[in-house]
C-alpha cells in the first residue's frame, strides 16, 4: 500500500506536470471584487464600485474565464488591497464550502473539523471579521461551543450556494468597520437589481462519503425579478438553499505525557511512589523516563443539515432614490455520536511489565512497551447543536446632486443556539494488559483482559455525563454615510457614523454526573475492523453502550432509569453587552498629472466601546450514597460582575502608484482593534467534582476572563501588481503587523477540595494579554490562461500562490520556561496550485492546497504546559462541468482525493498525540438557469 508521503510525492509531480500534459480544473476564485455600490449592499471600505470597462473589454466571455476577469479587474482599479473569490454562476463558488473556497486566496489557511472547513486565519492572525454585506453576522454560541470563536459567524454553518461572492480586506480604512486584526472578510448576496429582469436558477445534487458509507442531498432555488411600475422600478428576489452532508473521523490518540519524578525526600523515600516504581520496572531511576498516560480510539458518526433563505426587496421610486429590504435566514444543525475506546492505568501512573521490551527515544520518551493493571474505558456520546442567525437590514441610497450621496442603513440580527452533550462510560475493573507502539506515523496497541475485552466482566461500574445550554445573541446597529465629490486633486470626502448594541445571554447546566454502580447491560459488541479503512492496528472489536439508544438523549435517560433532564440554575447565566459608537472621516484623492500618477485615500476613525459582563463562578459537590453510587449534590456560587468602557483612535492611509498601464505598486499604512470576544470575557466558571471513576483521570475545565484588554496592531502594507493580460496577473505583497497585548490560550492548574473532603487538580483554560506579537510574511500570486498554445490546448490555465508567515508570541505557560512560539493557527509556509481547463463545454480544475506545520495550542491540557502542534498537511480536491447547454450543466467534484491524514504532537515530535483520517467526498450536481 503506498504511504501518505508517497501519494503527496506523487501529487506534487501531477500538479507540476500538469501545464504541459493534462487536464486542468477551474477555480473560480479571482483576487478581488466588491460590492457595486448600486447593489444595495453596504459596502466595507470604502467601495467604490466596478470600473467602466475600456474599449478593448467588450470581448464578452463566460464561466471561469469571466469570472477571473471581472475580479481582476477590480483588483486592479479598488482603492485598497483586496482579494475576492466570484461566482461563476449562480449558486456556484468554486467550492461548496465557504472555508475550503477562501484557502484559495493567498495569505488565508483553513481550520478544519470533521472534514470540513470550519474557520481561517488571515496573513496568520485568527481575529478576522466576517461581515454579511456589509453588516455584522455571527453564530450564538458561548466558549468551546461551535467551530469559531464565539460571538463570531461559523463559517460552516452557511449554504454557499446563497452566495455571489466573498470579499477578503486584507487591510482597513477609515470607514471599515473596526475589530479585526487581520482582515475582513464580507459575504455577498444577490439583489435583484443585478439582473436585467426575469431569473431563476436550480440546482440539485447528491454527495456521498466514502469512510461514513453515506450519501446525502443538497439542492438550491433562485428567483428573480424586476418591473416599472407608476411607483418606480421594484425588484423582488428569493433564494434558498438545502444541504445535508454526512461524515466519520476516525481518531487514533496517545495521552498525555508526563516525566517519571524519582527523586527522594530527605528521609530517603519516594517524592511520588508510583513514578519511582515504574522507572525502578524499566532499570531507568538514574535516567530520563517519560511515558504516555495511555492510548485509545475514537470513531465519530455526525451529520449536517443547512437552510439558507434569502429575501430582498428593491425598489427604486426615482433615479436618485434607491431603498434595499433583506432578510435572511441561517438554520444549522450539527449531531455526532461516537465510540471512545481507552486503555488507561488502574492508578496514578503505567505499570511496565517486569521484563517486558521497551523502546526509548534518545530524550527519556516511550516509544514502546507493555503495561500491566490497565483499566478499559469505554465511552459512547451524544452532541447536537442547532443554531439559528436571521437578519433583517433596510439600506437607503440618495443622492440629491450629481456630487453628494448620502446612505443610511439600519440592522437588527437574533441569534440563538441550542447545545446537548450527553456521555455514557463504562469503567474496566483495572486487570488488562496494554501493548503499544508509537513508533510509526499511525500508532499502534492491542488491550487484552483475562474476562475477554469484549465481556461485561471486564467492566464493574460507569457513569453518565449530561450538559445542556443554550445562548440567544442580539445585535441592533445603524450607520449614515455621506461622501461629496469634487473636481480636482481631491477627488471626494465621506464621512460616517455608526452606533451598535449588542448582547449575548449564555445559560448551561454544567456537567451533571450519575454514577453507576455496576455496568449498564444494553451493550453491543462494535466491529472495528475497518477503523482507519482497515489500515490501523488496533483492537478489533469493543465492547460499548447501545449505539441505538445514545442517539435519543430522552431514550438514554430512560434506560438508566434517569428520571428528567439536567436543571437549569440561576447562576448558570451569564450575560454580555457591547455597545459601539463610531464616526470616521476619509478623503479621496487622485493626483494623475505626476510623472508617475498617484491616488488613494486618508482618514481617520473614532470609537468608543462600553461593556459589561456577569457570570458565577460555579462549584457541584458529589454526593455518595451508602451502597456507594454517587450523583450530583448541591452548587454554590459567587457573582463576578464587570464593566469597561475605552476609545479608540484609527488612522489610515492607502496609496496607489501607476508606473505603466499594466504596472502598480501600493502602500498602505494603519492601526485597528480586535476586541476580546464576548465568550472570552465571560467569567463564567463551572467545576463538578469528579467520581470514583474518573478521580485518576483528568479533569479540565474553561473560563474567560474579564479583564482583558483590545489588540491593538499598527500595519504596513506594499504590493507590486502586474497584469499582463485580461485574465493574467503576477503580483507580490509584503505585511508588517505588530500587535500589543495580544490574548492566548493559556492552561493553569487548579486543585479544589469538595465538602466531602476530596480533592481534584483541575486544567483551567483561559485567556491572558500574554504581551506582544509580531507578524511578518510576504505573498505571491500568479494566473494566467495559456492562450498563445494551440488547438485545445489554449483552455489550460493555472492559478498559484505562495505565502510565508513569520510570528512570535510569548506562550503563556504556567510551568518551566516560557517559550517563544508562532501564533495559534498559523503555518509559515502555504500554497495553493489550481490547474485549470475551460474550453467548449468543459470547464474542470485540480486544486491542491498545502500548509506547513502550525501550532494548534499554546499549553495542550496534560502536556507539561508545552503547545501542541499539527504536521504539514495537503489536501486535494477537484471538479469537472460539462454544459450540456448554455442553460443546463453537469458537475462532478471530489474532496480530499488523497485521503490525507491529520497528526498532532505535544510540542515534541516523539510524544504524538492524534491521527486522524476523514471521508473522501464524492458530488454530482445539475443545474439549470434561465
Amino acid at each position: 500500500m503506498m504511504s501518505l508521503t508517497a501519494w503527496n510525492i506523487r501529487a506534487s509531480r501531477l500538479l507540476l506536470g500538469c501545464s504541459a500534459v493534462a487536464l486542468f480544473a477551474a477555480g473560480a476564485q479571482a483576487q478581488a471584487a466588491p460590492a457595486s455600490t448600486d447593489s444595495g449592499t453596504t459596502a466595507p471600505s470604502g467601495d467604490q464600485g466596478q470600473a467602466a470597462p475600456t474599449p478593448g473589454d467588450t470581448i464578452v466571455v463566460t464561466g471561469v474565464r469571466a469570472s477571473l476577469q471581472s475580479a481582476q479587474n477590480i483588483k486592479r482599479n479598488s482603492p485598497q488591497i483586496v482579494d475576492s473569490i466570484v461566482a461563476e454562476d449562480i449558486g456556484k463558488l468554486p467550492d461548496r464550502n465557504i472555508a475550503e473556497a477562501l484557502q484559495r486566496i493567498s495569505g488565508i489557511q483553513v481550520q478544519r473539523t470533521y472534514g470540513e472547513g470550519s474557520s481561517v486565519q488571515i496573513r496568520g492572525l485568527t481575529q478576522v471579521r466576517t461581515e454579511l454585506n456589509g453588516r455584522d453576522i455571527f453564530t450564538a454560541s458561548a466558549a468551546g461551543e461551535g467551530t469559531s470563536p464565539a460571538g463570531t459567524f461559523s463559517l460552516e454553518d452557511m449554504p454557499s450556494e446563497l452566495l455571489a461572492g466573498i470579499d477578503v480586506y486584507k487591510n482597513p480604512s477609515a470607514d471599515l468597520i473596526e475589530d479585526q486584526l487581520s482582515g475582513t472578510i464580507n459575504l455577498r448576496t444577490r439583489k435583484p437589481f443585478d439582473f436585467n429582469g426575469f431569473k431563476i436558477a436550480a440546482s440539485v445534487g447528491n454527495t456521498y462519503y466514502d469512510l461514513v458509507k453515506k450519501s446525502k442531498p443538497s439542492a438550491s432555488l433562485l428567483v428573480s425579478d424586476r418591473w416599472d411600475t407608476g411607483i418606480g422600478e421594484i425588484g423582488v428576489l428569493v433564494s434558498a438553499s438545502y444541504q445535508r452532508t454526512a461524515f466519520r473521523q476516525d481518531t487514533i490518540s496517545t495521552e498525555p505525557f508526563n516525566t517519571l519524578d524519582t527523586s527522594l525526600k530527605a528521609d530517603g523515600t519516594p517524592t511520588n511512589q508510583a513514578d519511582y516504581d515504574a522507572a525502578s520496572a524499566l532499570g531507568r531511576l538514574d535516567q530520563t523516563t517519560t511515558l504516555a498516560h495511555g492510548t485509545g480510539i475514537g470513531e465519530v458518526y455526525g451529520d449536517r443539515r443547512r437552510f439558507g433563505l434569502d429575501a430582498s426587496v428593491q425598489w427604486k421610486p426615482t433615479d436618485t432614490l434607491e431603498l434595499t429590504g433583506e432578510v435572511f435566514r441561517n438554520d444549522y444543525k450539527f449531531r455526532f455520536d461516537d465510540y471512545s475506546y481507552f486503555a488507561e492505568p488502574f492508578g496514578t501512573q503505567m505499570s511496565p511489565a517486569p521484563g517486558a521490551a521497551f523502546t526509548f527515544a534518545p530524550n527519556g520518551d516511550v516509544i514502546s512497551g507493555t503495561y500491566n493493571d490497565i483499566a478499559v474505558a469505554a465511552n459512547t456520546s451524544l452532541e447536537t447543536r442547532h443554531s439559528r442567525t436571521t437578519d433583517y437590514s433596510l439600506n437607503a441610497k440618495w443622492k440629491p446632486t450629481d456630487r453628494l450621496t448620502i446612505t443610511a442603513d439600519g440592522q437588527y440580527v437574533d441569534a440563538k443556539t441550542q447545545d446537548v452533550r450527553s456521555i455514557i462510560g463504562l469503567n474496566g475493573v483495572g486487570d488488562g494488559t496494554l501493548v503499544q507502539d508509537i513508533s510509526g506515523s499511525t500508532p499502534a496497541f492491542s488491550i487484552t483482559t483475562p474476562e475477554g475485552a469484549t465481556n461485561l466482566a471486564s467492566y464493574n461500574a460507569g457513569f453518565y455525563l449530561d450538559d445542556l445550554n443554550h445562548a440567544r445573541a442580539k445585535d441592533k446597529a445603524v450607520r449614515l454615510d455621506a461622501e461629496y465629490r469634487f473636481d480636482g486633486i481631491l477627488q471626494s470626502v465621506k464621512a460616517g457614523f455608526r452606533y451598535a448594541d449588542r448582547s449575548n445571554v449564555f445559560s448551561d447546566t454544567g456537567y451533571r454526573y450519575v454514577g453507576l454502580a455496576t455496568a449498564p447491560t444494553n451493550t453491543e459488541v462494535v466491529d472495528l475492523g475497518d477503523f482507519f479503512r482497515g489500515d490501523a492496528s488496533i483492537p478489533s472489536e469493543g465492547l460499548f453502550f447501545s449505539r441505538d439508544t445514545t442517539l435519543s438523549y430522552a431514550d438514554t435517560l430512560s434506560s438508566l432509569g434517569i428520571p428528567s433532564p439536567a436543571t437549569y440554575l440561576p447562576s448558570g447565566t451569564s450575560t454580555q453587552s457591547q455597545k459601539t459608537y463610531a464616526g470616521y472621516v476619509t478623503a479621496f484623492f487622485k493626483a494623475d498629472r505626476l510623472p508617475v500618477p498617484i491616488d488613494g485615500n486618508v482618514g481617520v476613525r473614532f470609537v468608543r466601546t462600553q461593556q459589561a459582563i456577569t457570570g458565577y463562578y460555579q462549584q457541584t459537590d458529589l454526593i455518595t450514597a451508602p451502597d456507594g453510587s454517587q450523583s450530583t449534590g448541591a452548587t454554590t456560587s459567587s457573582l463576578v460582575d464587570f464593566a469597561n468602557s475605552y476609545n479608540s483612535w484609527l488612522p489610515s492611509l492607502n496609496l496607489r502608484a501607476h508606473l505603466t498601464d499594466k504596472l502598480q505598486l501600493r502602500f498602505a499604512a494603519s492601526k485597528n482593534i480586535s476586541r476580546p470576544s464576548l465568550s472570552q470575557l465571560n467569567p463564567a466558571l463551572t467545576i463538578t467534582e469528579p467520581g470514583k471513576a474518573q478521580i485518576n483521570q483528568e479533569h479540565d475545565t474553561t473560563g474567560g476572563n474579564p479583564y482583558l484588554k483590545p489588540m491593538k496592531s499598527t500595519n504596513l502594507d506594499v504590493s507590486a501588481e502586474w497584469y499582463f493580460s485580461r485574465t493574467g496577473s503576477l503580483t507580490a505583497a509584503g505585511f508588517y503587523k505588530d500587535i500589543k497585548d495580544y490574548i492566548q490560550t493559556g492552561i493553569s492548574p487548579r486543585d479544589v477540595t469538595f465538602t466531602d473532603g476530596v480533592t481534584a487538580t483541575y486544567n483551567v483554560t483561559s485567556y491572558s494579554n500574554v504581551a506582544d506579537a509580531k507578524v511578518k510574511g510576504f505573498e505571491l500570486s500568479y494566473q494566467q490562461f495559456f492562450d498563445f498554445l494551440p488547438g485545445a490546448l489554449k483552455g489550460l490555465g493555472l492559478q498559484a500562490n505562495f505565502t510565508y508567515v513569520d510570528s512570535k508570541a510569548p506562550s503563556p505557560a504556567t510551568e518551566g520556561p516560557v517559550h517563544d512560539v508562532s501564533l495559534e493557527g498559523l503555518s509559515k509556509y502555504n500554497y495553493n496550485i489550481v490547474g485549470i481547463y475551460e474550453r467548449g463545454k468543459i470547464s474542470a480544475r485540480v486544486a491542491y492546497n498545502w500548509r506547513s506545520q502550525f501550532l494548534v495550542t499554546t499549553s495542550g491540557n496534560g502536556s507539561g504546559n508545552l503547545p501542541v502542534f499539527e504536521k504539514p498537511f495537503g489536501q486535494m480536491d477537484a471538479s469537472i462541468t460539462f454544459n450540456v447547454t448554455p442553460h443546463f450543466s453537469l458537475t462532478l467534484n471530489g474532496v480530499n482525493l488523497l485521503n490525507t491524514m491529520t497528526s498532532t504532537y505535544y510540542g515534541i515530535k516523539t510524544r504524538p498525540r492524534d491521527a486522524i483520517v476523514n471521508d473522501r467526498q464524492i458530488s454530482g450536481v445539475a443545474k439549470i438557469t434561465f
